[in-house]
């Protein structure tokens, strides 16, 4: 990938995390309401649409954390939907 990624915080609500193409190298992701949350993560600009990169499904207070060790290119952009549920975190992208 050659250079470091970008740790891009989570809002807590549906964002873009990235306009254009990215490379999605990891997530870090925890439930923060003490129920279950549903996260994904999408190839597209600004919406919740297109490919899904990541989908992420945490029961009360669980947290994941992964770093992809060939990241996923996103071509269109990286756009975060929180579907359920609260969320902190972040999405690395390069």
């Amino acid at each position: 990938m050659g250079g470091l990624a970008h740790a891009i915080p989570l809002t807590g609500s549906d964002q873009i995390v990235a306009a254009g193409a990215a490379v999605l190298v990891g997530y870090t992701v925890r439930e923060t309401a003490g129920a279950a949350a549903v996260v994904r993560i999408y190839d597209h600009e600004a919406a919740a649409s297109g490919t899904i990169l990541a989908a992420v499904a945490l029961a009360a207070n669980e947290s994941v954390d992964v770093m992809y060790p060939r990241p996923a290119r996103a071509v269109r952009g990286v756009f975060v939907d929180v579907v359920s549920g609260a969320v902190e975190g972040s999405v690395r992208i390069g």
